[in-house]
């Protein structure tokens, strides 16, 4: 347990040296404030680029265009893209709240917003 304090001290260091303890800029606080939003945008863009390719193979001749496995190949990656970025806005939000910044966090004791 120590170590792991340790660690997470050192990381938080590291952080705010290299400039991560500034204000969030608007892309950010929307990550924070949205990260299956985000993840949900991000594997519709990604599967909707590899839909783009697939098409063009399909206009070109590709004979496994349409193939069952290329379809479910595609789907997992836009799924991987989309988890992934969601996964990045929770961390900004747990970064944010780290410094401070993440205003959806300041509740008072009754636990509504002031």
């Amino acid at each position: 347990m120590r170590l792991l304090r340790l660690l997470a001290g050192w990381f938080w260091r590291v952080d705010a040296s290299l400039g991560g303890d500034a204000k969030p800029h608007r892309g950010q606080r929307f990550s924070a404030a949205h990260p299956v939003r985000l993840g949900l945008v991000a594997g519709a863009a990604v599967g909707g680029f590899l839909i783009l390719f697939l098409l063009i193979g399909a206009a070109t001749g590709w004979e496994y265009a349409f193939a069952l496995s290329t379809l479910l190949f595609c789907l997992c990656v836009a799924a991987f893209a989309g988890v992934s970025m969601m996964g990045i806005g929770y961390f900004e939000r747990w970064r944010q709240r780290h410094y401070g910044h993440y205003p959806h966090e300041v509740q008072d004791e009754r636990g509504s917003h002031p």
